[in-house]
């Protein structure tokens, strides 16, 4: 996963008036000040310094000159340094800014670099830089905020290239200059229709990572329970009473391949436990501990501390001398601070496989909870195992017994990957939710030897050597997985394996080549991203793909407007249609191919991780851009053909867990209305919806218009409908999106902060009032025929 993002398409005009100006004369102070005033440091007045920079490179301090402080950054060496401040601003308005610049020995590392103001993402014209020595000089520069209602107002030292030296501001201030008066009407044209949107843009995105998989989806309840680190050190979850340096270490690989701790007892016990495990009262657990022990080893026993009577079965053989044995019990009470105890007395040597616990409702492994919830998100198809995940990523580590498959340190998320869900798991896990897979192949550092290994054991009969191993797995029929993509985010120098392009394309021409070779029938996603790396792979290797990728995340968390906020989902999906497009101009024969894009991770990601790595936590607002996503899908059907929300649980979730509870997220809330409700059969849409956020579309059946509005502010607004082509009726059922508050969000205990209600309304002369803070779809019985 990674953040991408372009400038919007704004224009802002700048005037430099360049003269000499002295502390004490007068000047001009019209408008709101944005600077610190009076003693008042910047944080005070909401000023935030560059958190990767130097934070001594910054100052503000007091001026006798100016009615506000003087916010300065000096840096002897090259770099980008900035301060910043959210600014909330109407939409639809023209707005003047001015502020004074001073500068002291700057220099930039390019003919363009050096200081100045910025605006966050509004694009300067007749744009000014500053470098070497210049006297207090005042900038005034004037935009229309259109569809925004904040900006980012920014003093850079390192504008347009890094750079060095120091810049002063001061007196910076902004003037509202007109303001356009909204009156939100649209015509919708329901006999123009453009193409079917895809049901596969409700996909969805599962990684080996932080909680999605293990602490998510999984009913495992134990942490590193084949023993990756040894028993009583500092990264272990296990305590125990004997002492660390007498551990040993079985590297022999002859149960499991990995190394797996092993301890001698002298006629006495070795104890082993793991607190702080979640149990509920009356609620039946299952387990099985796997190990190897000398004849002198007398018992093994498993215990649990919060007073449950634990009931052992008689054990079974397993290779090489190892026994599996089997336990289960009942939860005597509630608790947050349970403990599994296994003792082994006796003397001799003991050898440690695994041990596993889980709530006996689990469903082939999965928790029955968190599966009730994913089958209302009703995602088509579901992308593995990753993500960053999958560069560094053995496909074979996840077949066989799993309590005889390795844990690994797996270095894309720097976390324990214990590879109990590997191939059969999420195929299980797909038929489950009636869904289709789309499993991703590691071209950072695996090879295409692998991932044809992989194709055959998904899809090759038994006839093959990967499909009679399948077969020997426990599944002799092949799966037929359809849609593979092949790498991810190759072009990031995060990614393990990374090479440059003009490499790359000769590697997916090589994996690609040998996929479809050994099944021709699958379609191909080409890794994309925009700019060179898209035009090096249409060039090269649009014969040997049948989709793109795109990847996006919305991560300002100081977009800070409602408006704003809600605009950066659906303005990324256009920017990324566009340019998909401007390849399919500029490239020949490209446009005969349809390539379609495959977003295969879209979402926000910023605030707090409450919920483990990325764990982040999700408000309305998010859930209402989120919706608004759709309504631009809707307007780019032509072009998108995939869209994987990232992810489903826990790591930037549409769910949520606890190690008892699960819940929908309003995003999650937002993904399960847009595919039960809106349509599949968008039509054309024109007016001056401002400030609302509108689009229509057709059921499948072609009997129910359904018109998606996101009110994105703090007003109700009525929307004036008008289709020419039918009668509109009077009335129309309501389904909508709503919290009390854009910053609400659902909890544990209070899982419906964030709501879909479903309600008849009636329009009043063809205009049906909006509610604020909200994404709602009218749905109105037609009939296009």
């Amino acid at each position: 996963m990674q953040y991408s993002g372009k400038p919007g398409k704004y224009i802002l005009y700048i005037t430099v008036v360049f003269g000499l100006f002295f502390f004490g004369c007068d000047r001009e102070s019209p408008g709101q000040l944005l600077s610190p005033a009076g003693t008042a440091k910047a944080s005070e007045a909401g000023w935030e310094k560059e958190y990767y920079s130097n934070q001594e490179n910054y100052t503000d301090t007091v001026s006798s000159g100016f009615g506000s402080r003087v916010l300065r950054i000096t840096a002897d060496s090259m770099g980008v340094s900035r301060w910043y401040k959210k600014i909330d601003i109407k939409p639809y308005t023209t707005y003047k800014v001015s502020g004074y610049i001073k500068t002291e020995g700057v220099r930039g590392d390019a003919e363009e670099a050096g200081a100045g103001f910025r605006m966050g993402k509004f694009p300067i014209t007749n744009d000014t830089v500053f470098t070497g020595n210049t006297d207090w000089t005042h900038v005034v520069m004037q935009f229309d905020s259109e569809g925004e209602d904040s900006f980012m107002m920014e003093g850079l030292l390192g504008k347009n290239g890094k750079a060095g030296g120091s810049v002063s501001f001061a007196d910076i201030r902004l003037e509202e200059i007109a303001s356009r008066s909204l009156h939100p009407e649209v015509t919708i044209h329901p006999e123009q229709e453009k193409a079917p949107m895809s049901p596969y843009l409700y996909g969805q995105f599962i990684e080996h990572m932080g909680k999605c998989i293990y602490g998510g989806i999984w009913a495992e309840m134990l942490e590193d329970r084949k023993f990756y680190d040894i028993p009583g050190t500092s990264r272990s979850p296990w305590i125990t009473d004997a002492d660390t340096t007498a551990i040993m270490v079985d590297s022999s690989k002859t149960y499991a391949r990995g190394d797996i701790p092993k301890y001698r007892l002298s006629k006495g016990q070795w104890q082993l436990s793991q607190k702080n495990l979640a149990l509920k009262a009356g609620k039946k657990y299952v387990g099985r501990l796997v190990y190897r022990a000398g004849k002198n080893v007398k018992k093994a026993e498993i215990s649990i501390a919060s007073g449950a009577k634990v009931v052992l079965q008689s054990p079974e053989p397993v290779a090489n001398g190892f026994i599996k044995l089997p336990f289960e019990f009942q939860a005597a009470t509630d608790t947050e601070e349970g403990k599994l105890i296994i003792t082994f007395s006796g003397s001799g040597e003991v050898t440690l496989a695994a041990v596993s616990l889980m709530p006996a409702d689990n469903i082939d492994g999965f928790r029955p909870d968190v599966l009730e919830l994913m089958k209302e998100l009703d995602a088509p198809i579901y992308r593995w195992p990753g993500g960053n995940f999958v560069s560094g990523y053995d496909w074979k580590d996840g077949i066989g017994d799993p309590d005889a498959r390795p844990t690994k340190f797996e270095r894309a998320w720097n976390g324990l990957e214990y590879n109990d869900v590997g191939v059969h798991e999420f195929m299980r896990l797909c038929r489950l939710l009636g869904a289709e897979a789309n499993v991703a192949v590691n071209t950072g550092l695996g090879t295409a030897a692998m991932a044809v290994e992989e194709v055959l054991y998904f899809n090759g009969d038994v006839s093959t050597a990967m499909g009679k191993l399948r077969a020997e797995n426990g599944h002799a029929e092949p799966y037929n997985v359809k849609l593979w993509a092949v790498g991810n985010e190759m072009f990031g120098d995060w990614q393990l394996g990374h090479m440059p392009v003009e490499a790359y394309v000769k590697k997916h021409n090589e994996v690609a080549e040998a996929m479809w070779k050994a099944d021709p029938d699958i379609e191909l996603i080409a890794v994309g991203f925009p700019g060179k790396w898209n035009d090096m792979m249409y060039e090269h290797c649009s014969e040997n793909m049948t989709y793109i990728s795109e990847h996006f995340y919305r991560q300002d968390w100081h977009a800070g407007g409602l408006l704003t906020h809600v605009k950066q989902i659906p303005d990324a999906i256009r920017e990324i249609a566009e340019e998909h497009r401007r390849c399919r101009e500029e490239i020949p024969g490209l446009r005969d191919r349809d390539i379609k894009i495959a977003l295969d991770e879209w979402n926000y990601w910023y605030g707090k991780h409450v919920f483990g790595l990325l764990g982040t936590r999700y408000y309305l607002r998010d859930a209402l851009g989120i919706a608004a996503g759709f309504n631009e899908f809707s307007r780019q059907s032509d072009i998108f053909y995939m869209a994987n929300y990232a992810q489903t649980v826990n790591v930037i979730g549409a769910i949520k867990t606890t190690k008892t509870d699960s819940w929908m997220e309003g995003t999650g809330l937002a993904l399960k209305m847009y595919r039960k409700y809106f349509g599949t059969h968008p039509v054309t849409l024109e007016g001056t919806p401002e400030p609302l956020e509108v689009a229509a579309t057709w059921s499948a059946d072609g009997k129910t218009l359904s018109i998606s509005v996101i009110n994105a502010t703090r007003q109700v607004y009525p929307l004036k409908i008008a289709v020419p082509a039918l009668t509109l009726p009077d009335s129309a059922t309501e389904i909508r999106l709503s919290g009390r508050g854009d910053m609400v969000y659902n909890t544990e205990e209070q899982k419906d902060n964030i709501t879909i209600s479903e309600s008849d309304i009636r329009l009043n002369n063809g205009t049906v009032e909006v509610p604020a803070e909200s994404a709602c779809i009218y749905l109105f019985a037609l009939n296009k025929e």
